[in-house]
């Protein structure tokens, strides 16, 4: 510990448990026992900067996030009102969508009142935004006597958004998929038994929906994994200019839900700036990280699982240009 005051302040500010505890690892003796201490060389400002870069990167990931949610809103809401109607009374019409999953109550046995099923829940959702005296909703109610799916889908969560999504018909849902990836729907249904596109989305939208959730409530994002979000070993993401890997490689784990591997499947989409926002300013972040702790990188660009991609390189750039700049 080098400066005590310091080290009081960001402990006042954000607690024991949030710095230590949550980023200690990468300085025991043992990761796997604390009770081996932590190595010589470990100090407070060292662990504490790690906190640091990683609410940087927990900040623009939510912000990349947040850029991919309103492109997939904007998808959703075109492709049901052309393949629905813009009409809410037939948009919202459950003959349009899968049941979902079956409600059970605490003894296993399927609910005896509503909602029964995932249906039944989005619908309802469905039912209170038509309702809602908050603005748009009221004044597209009092003016048009319709709320269209580009104002119903203004207020609801991205968790909401990918349930209708997955609640909607085949058709639908290969519309939504042809839209985000800019890939004529003919060619997506002719390459899909190969290349598992459909499967693909689906897994990118559950991997966003995990890191989603994770940083909208603070939590450590440089080494996270999802067990229960993984990416599928499709061809459409191992290939060379997305995940770069082999199957077998993919196989042990490697880019199946890191903060790399979510980065890089977000180059599938038709929008750049969702992977563009949350890798630049990880250059930018890691670069000041470094400059002070030079030692760190291998662990970093390891528990990110960025080492082969471009991040490295523009990291170095950075930390070069910042030097050149002195």
């Amino acid at each position: 510990m080098l400066n005590v005051e310091a080290a009081k302040k960001a402990l006042t500010r954000y607690g024991y448990y949030e710095i230590i505890n949550g980023y200690k690892e990468p300085f025991l003796n043992n990761p796997y026992n604390d009770d081996d201490g932590f190595r010589p060389d470990a100090n407070f400002e060292h662990i504490f900067q790690l906190f640091i870069l990683d609410k940087h990167i927990r900040e623009c990931t939510l912000q990349g996030i947040e850029e991919f949610e309103s492109t997939f809103k904007q998808a959703v809401a075109y492709s049901i009102s052309k393949c629905i109607s813009p009409s809410q009374q037939i948009y919202t019409d459950k003959a349009y969508y899968n049941r979902g999953k079956i409600y059970h109550q605490h003894d296993g046995t399927p609910r005896t009142i509503p909602p029964f099923n995932e249906r039944d829940k989005m619908l309802y959702n469905f039912g209170q935004l038509l309702r809602s005296n908050d603005q748009p909703y009221k004044y597209y109610r009092e003016h048009h006597g319709n709320i269209p799916p580009w104002i119903m889908i203004k207020n609801l969560m991205l968790g909401q958004v990918i349930y209708w999504y997955k609640l909607s018909k085949p058709e639908i849902r290969l519309d939504i998929i042809s839209r985000m990836l800019s890939m004529d729907s003919t060619m997506i249904e002719a390459l899909d038994e190969n290349m598992k596109i459909r499967q693909s989305f689906g897994d990118l939208l559950d991997l966003v929906l995990d890191y989603r959730n994770l940083t909208a409530h603070g939590g450590r994002v440089y080494n996270h994994r999802a067990p229960d979000h993984e990416l599928h070993s499709s061809l459409f993401l191992l290939r060379k200019d997305i995940l770069n890997i082999s199957k077998t490689k993919h196989h042990t784990g490697y880019r199946k839900s890191s903060i790399g591997a979510l980065i890089l499947t977000l180059g599938i989409i038709n929008n750049p700036d969702p992977k563009q926002t949350i890798s630049s300013w990880i250059d930018v972040h890691l670069a000041e990280y470094l400059k002070n702790f030079p030692q760190d990188e291998n662990m970093l660009m390891q528990a990110m699982e960025l080492e082969d991609t471009r991040i490295p390189k523009n990291v170095h750039a950075l930390i070069e240009n910042a030097k050149s700049d002195q």
